[in-house]
């Protein structure tokens, strides 16, 4: 019966942490340096980015995720690129009986390889703390390490690569690379380990319209291919709708607009389907992101690249 308890954690576990991508990463066309620390100095303003996530509302222990971002831009004494960048990371994802809490410092070098692209190389440190809430677990039986409750923190490791021409993104992220065992529970959050890459497109239809095609690939170790496609449409460089997919399985339908350069926020909506006609997987995101302070001018096309 042992076995089997365990068994059955191990299975909630592996699934919870398949269903963590979407919830963590849900908003990162609007905030890559959550997932990428070579993102940090890239768009040469400070920035604070936030971003709340309600998953399968209605589903008991259903995922939810706060997200913050802090990025800090530090320029050369000749130019007004910025060529080296900071920030500060955190995270908090409660997931059924679990509940990762994860803060990181990163920072990353930007380098120019011509007069518009740039290559930026990052990496994170910091730690993620977990804790398991056993009243989420039943069992037939009353079993020692099941019911009892555990929290464990283990240090975070975080690399990243990003190259940004006039019109192109292309990004390369690992995160989560120094797993623990937490013999509390079980040896499985090595699963946690992340690695993604990703591509977006400035495409300009008129004088005030754009197209934004979106897609992105992640692994999580011993978890299936996840893909995300996305389609924004932007006007005036304000105002933006989109849709996506993820893997097929779930509608994504998003709208966002930005208030005097300074100020954006968005919200999407995610239907995923379901075998259960009773089961609604509806989830709910909502990002904010606001730029503190600049260098001279806002390169509007820059920003609609990495927002």
């Amino acid at each position: 019966m042992r076995k089997l308890s365990l068994l059955i954690l191990g299975i909630w576990f592996t699934l919870s942490v398949y269903a963590q991508q979407a919830p963590n990463w849900a908003w990162h066309s609007m905030n890559w340096a959550g997932i990428n620390p070579s993102h940090h100095g890239l768009n040469q303003y400070v920035e604070a980015s936030l971003g709340f996530r309600r998953q399968w509302v209605g589903f008991s222990g259903a995922p939810t995720v706060l997200n913050a971002t802090l990025s800090i831009p530090f320029n050369e004494r000749k130019s007004d690129a910025a060529m080296f960048g900071v920030g500060l990371n955190t995270n908090i994802e409660k997931n059924g009986p679990f509940t990762f809490s994860s803060a990181s410092l990163e920072g990353a070098i930007n380098l120019k390889t011509n007069k518009e692209n740039r290559l930026s190389v990052g990496m994170g440190m910091g730690f993620t703390q977990v804790g398991y809430d056993p009243n989420w677990v039943e069992t037939n039986q009353p079993d020692v390490i099941i019911s009892k409750f555990s929290t464990n923190a283990y240090p975070l490791l975080k690399l990243g690569m990003s190259f940004r021409t006039k019109k192109a993104l292309y990004g390369l992220y690992a995160t989560d690379l120094t797993p623990s065992k937490w013999k509390e529970v079980g040896v499985s959050s090595a699963l946690r380990t992340e690695w993604g890459a990703y591509f977006r497109y400035l495409v300009q239809l008129r004088e005030d319209w754009f197209l934004l095609p979106t897609i992105k690939v992640s692994e999580v170790y011993k978890t299936p291919l996840n893909y995300e496609v996305m389609l924004r449409l932007n006007y005036n460089y304000r105002f933006q709708v989109w849709m996506g997919t993820l893997n097929l399985n779930a509608v994504q339908l998003g709208i966002g607009c930005r208030i005097k350069e300074i100020f954006s926020v968005n919200y999407m909506f995610e239907k995923t389907r379901s075998g259960s006609k009773s089961v609604f997987l509806n989830s709910h995101s909502v990002g904010v992101k606001c730029i503190l302070n600049n260098h001279g001018a806002i390169l509007k096309k820059q920003q609609l690249l990495l927002d």
